[in-house]
């Protein structure tokens, strides 16, 4: 029998992704870049809850503090993604 993570969670990851984008586009964008921009939040859209912190481990654990049972998604705040992969020290010499 094989399961999929999808099935681990009342709300689908996919689900969460898409709540938390809308969320952060309909009423945390115009609040928070202009003072916190460069900084985490991470969002509970179905309580319409979000925690700011300087790094994404404190948004988390600020989140995870408030609300034990919740799922979150984090985005930096002002940007496209909270984190991205490469760089300098990826590229081949």
């Amino acid at each position: 029998m094989s399961t999929s993570l999808d099935d681990n969670f009342a709300t689908p990851p996919s689900a969460l992704v898409e709540d938390g984008q809308t969320f952060y586009e309909n009423h945390l964008r115009a609040t928070l870049e202009p003072n916190h921009f460069g900084e985490f939040v991470a969002i509970e859209p179905t309580a319409s809850r979000y925690f700011i912190g300087q790094t994404a481990t404190a948004a988390l654990g600020a989140a995870h503090d408030a609300m034990p049972e919740g799922r979150f998604y984090l985005t930096r705040i002002g940007r496209n993604v909270a984190h991205k992969i490469g760089g300098h020290g990826a590229r081949i010499r």
